[in-house]
């Protein structure tokens, strides 16, 4: 796991979607919660988490539409630790 700045870019990308939805937001809540599993499972290589990986991918596509960062095509640009561990994941998570 290389992913080195990706409790900062976490914490960028919670700052994005707590300006635009505020940290009371459903949102907000859904992403910090999801983030938080996802990094544990990345960092500690638990062997679940698949369904929780797409419902994030799900959340980040639906809020790209006011934070246009999330947008897939952008993401890795802004998110290259998150992008990188989602890849992670995806391949090494079961289906």
């Amino acid at each position: 796991m290389k992913a080195k700045n990706l409790k900062q870019e976490i914490k960028s990308i919670l700052s994005a979607i707590d300006k635009n939805f505020g940290k009371d937001s459903r949102e907000y809540q859904n992403a910090e919660y999801c983030f938080d599993i996802l990094e544990t499972v990345y960092r500690c290589n638990y062997s679940d988490g698949i369904d929780l990986l797409n419902e994030l991918k799900e959340l980040l596509n639906k809020l790209s539409d006011k934070v246009p960062e999330l947008a897939p095509e952008r993401f890795s640009q802004y998110y290259p630790s998150i992008s990188e561990m989602i890849k992670y994941l995806e391949e090494w998570l079961p289906d």
